[in-house]
């Protein structure tokens, strides 16, 4: 790496806010900032940048310069994406067989926390949530049941035998019904 050429390559990836292309890419992958490693990538992206300047400048003249930004973007995309990729696969192979093998493979293998054993009896008698049940709809208040007892989306429309959307339609009812109680 040609310490001059990766002078130029940091000034100009920080002149003209050239650093909204790296936002660009990472807005593109779906990786949000409140994502607890954004900065890391976000960093990972501005190296791949200064890489990307130098060997597309080895092979291109400046003239060229209108055609790096899109070569720019597209190689650090796909070098993100690899790099989150391995992250992903890497935390999978870390995380403990917890799975109990059954022979229902739709069965949920959860295990009750004892700390949280009155949690359910917590907030049933929750002011808030109270009043909250009161102003739901018979079908909101069976989403509010289910939900509070742990019981996911998909398990409850087989349940009661309606659709997954129909599932979130009511739990948006009940969203906009707790919005409507905080905001007083």
């Amino acid at each position: 790496m040609n310490n001059k050429i990766s002078t130029f390559a940091f000034k100009h990836l920080l002149k003209d806010d050239n650093t909204r292309l790296i936002h660009g890419v990472l807005k593109n992958l779906g990786i949000s900032p409140s994502r607890s490693d954004y900065q890391d990538l976000y960093q990972e992206g501005c190296l791949l940048y200064v890489e990307a300047y130098e060997d597309f400048f080895a092979t291109h003249s400046p003239e060229d310069l209108e055609l790096f930004g899109p070569y720019a973007f597209r190689r650090i995309k796909w070098r993100l994406l690899d790099r989150v990729r391995k992250e992903t696969n890497h935390q999978e192979h870390c995380k403990p067989l917890i799975a109990v093998h059954s022979d229902e493979a739709d069965e949920d293998t959860s295990y009750p926390d004892p700390l949280a054993s009155n949690f359910e009896g917590e907030i049933l008698s929750s002011a808030f949530f109270q009043e909250l049940w009161d102003k739901c709809t018979l079908q909101e208040q069976a989403y509010l049941a289910n939900r509070v007892a742990g019981i996911s989306i998909t398990k409850m429309s087989k349940m009661v035998g309606v659709s997954r959307q129909a599932i979130y339609k009511w739990r948006d009812g009940v969203i906009r019904k707790a919005k409507k109680i905080l905001e007083r």
